[in-house]
């Protein structure tokens, strides 16, 4: 069984060296909606696979998020120990700077482990601007 007691004082790890790729948007920007279906991250306690569904939601301004690098940037977790609740708010943190979008949301829908099934999200800029 598990020793949670140790969870305060648990390491965290994050991607390194990532490398986001944009190009120029238009005058006319969609809302941009992706969906990544296989998520995995490492609990920092137990060091067991979190698995999720990571859905990115954001309306560009000037630059918009070249697909395949931030999927490489996602499975960059797959190895990664941290909380469920800190890497949503990292990708979200990430892909914001990245892109300066108008504004930018980050669900993750967490696979059920130990009965309870969880969903983190991160909002970040305005939903009611250039929308």
């Amino acid at each position: 069984m598990t020793d949670y007691a140790k969870a305060p004082d648990t390491q965290v790890e994050i991607p390194e060296e990532v490398v986001l790729l944009t190009f120029p948007a238009r005058a006319h920007t969609p809302l941009i909606e992706w969906e990544y279906p296989e998520f995995q991250s490492l609990c920092p306690v137990s060091e067991r696979h979190d698995q999720g569904i990571v859905t990115i939601q954001y309306k560009p301004r000037k630059k918009i998020l070249e697909s395949k690098s931030v999927r490489d940037y996602l499975i960059m977790w797959r190895n990664k120990k941290n909380w469920q609740e800190y890497i949503t708010e990292e990708i979200a943190s990430l892909l914001y700077k990245a892109c300066e979008p108008a504004w930018l949301t980050v669900t993750i829908k967490w696979s059920p482990r130990g009965g309870i099934a969880a969903k983190t999200t991160s909002k970040m800029g305005d939903p009611h601007s250039s929308f």
